[in-house]
């Protein structure tokens, strides 16, 4: 069973407690200097065993590809974004901006869109991409 990292967590915490109370309430500068770079050496050890360091340095990208669905979460945007088209198609027309029938032509073009992006979603939900797919077989 692998350990829990409690004893990094408590360090990390009582050291940046610790380090944000001498540097807000600390009078002498030389002491606030010496007391901050002292506190610094148990911060930078827990966040390494607690890899923070790691998780900071990591690029988006490479977070993006550790999500298994991508398609998936793409289409499901899209169709966020059609619905919002719609809601504000609506009160475009509600508000007079654009004619009631240019606005109810432009919401069925956007119900036939989001029909055709649920079709989307059904056929996609449940596939892995390629990429994602061949990194874990790899890591097997």
């Amino acid at each position: 069973m692998p350990r829990r990292p409690t004893l990094e967590v408590v360090i990390l915490i009582a050291a940046l407690i610790a380090d944000a109370a001498v540097l807000y309430f600390g009078r002498d500068a030389a002491a606030r200097l010496s007391l901050g770079l002292l506190l610094l050496a148990p911060i930078v050890w827990a966040s390494a065993r607690l890899g923070v360091v790691e998780l900071i340095m990591q690029s988006p990208a490479e977070r993006v590809q550790k999500r298994r669905f991508v398609r998936l979460r793409s289409q499901v945007q899209q169709l966020l974004d059609e619905i919002r088209r719609l809601n504000w198609m609506a009160v475009d027309a509600e508000r007079g901006f654009r004619s009631r029938e240019k606005a109810l032509d432009e919401m069925d073009a956007i119900e036939d869109r989001l029909k055709t992006l649920i079709q989307e979603i059904r056929s996609t939900a449940g596939h892995m991409e390629l990429e994602v797919e061949e990194t874990e077989a790899a890591a097997n």
